[in-house]
């Protein structure tokens, strides 16, 4: 008979020390889920989104659809994204998934707006945050500025961008009107007109002293210092109507 020695130990060696199976990492292992925006499929560790915005976090908890199939699983079930532009997606994307050894990514002006708009739409503040303090940093879109204060609200933008705009000695431009709107171009212009001095400075308007407060100028910030004029500015976006009341003190000649 043969010796059934080796086989045997090599049985009970096996069955004394199972193999065990591998586990996933809790940090490393992604979970991710396909995107489809304007017909172009992406794939998003989900965790990146969850964590940024409760709106997506709620989503890739839905239970799954006919099937059983979730949206998000696969190519051929992608989560929609509708009323989204594929360049405002990428813009966001660049900015979430990315590499931090190499830095924060470069973005444009345009790019940032592009970030704020789908952040302010999902609630994404760490992203908006951001954006608002980057587009803060460019000089001279004051009407930008307010168009960006209505359509995404950045009250933070309105006033000093206003008062550039007042005070700046070029007129107000076709885009301006476009972008403020023709009822707060028609405010601007006439605070400009009433300032306006062609005897000082190659006829630039001269600020000394500019304050604002949506209901009384009698505030610690204005030291007592009375305003010659008030115009209240109105802001319309989808969260309802921000009330502006700016108050200016013009040196005299």
């Amino acid at each position: 008979m043969t010796d059934p020695g080796p086989l045997s130990t090599k049985i009970n060696n096996t069955t004394s020390n199972p193999v065990l199976s591998p586990t996933r990492s809790p940090a490393f292992y992604f979970d991710c889920a396909i995107f489809e925006v304007e017909n172009v499929l992406y794939k998003i560790p989900r965790a990146t989104l969850a964590e940024e915005s409760s709106l997506f976090e709620t989503m890739f908890t839905l239970p799954p659809g006919a099937g059983n199939t979730s949206e998000g699983e696969d190519d051929d079930h992608p989560i929609h994204l509708p009323q989204t532009e594929r360049k405002d997606w990428e813009c966001l994307l660049k900015l979430l998934v990315r590499n931090p050894i190499s830095g924060p990514p470069e973005f444009t002006l345009d790019e940032w707006v592009s970030i704020l708009k789908l952040a302010t739409k999902w609630d994404m503040s760490t992203a908006r945050t951001c954006a608002i303090e980057k587009i803060a940093e460019y000089d001279g879109i004051p009407a930008t500025k307010i168009r960006l204060a209505r359509d995404y609200r950045v009250p933070r933008y309105f006033i000093p961008s206003l008062v550039q705009l007042i005070g700046r000695s070029n007129p107000l431009t076709a885009d301006d009107y476009k972008d403020i709107g023709v009822e707060c171009a028609l405010k601007v212009v006439s605070l400009r007109e009433r300032y306006y001095d062609p005897n000082r400075n190659e006829g630039m308007f001269r600020q000394q002293r500019v304050a604002s407060d949506v209901s009384s100028p009698m505030t610690p910030a204005w030291n007592g210092i009375r305003a010659l004029s008030s115009v209240s500015f109105d802001l319309m976006s989808s969260a309802g109507r921000v009330s502006f009341k700016i108050y200016i003190r013009i040196q005299g000649c």
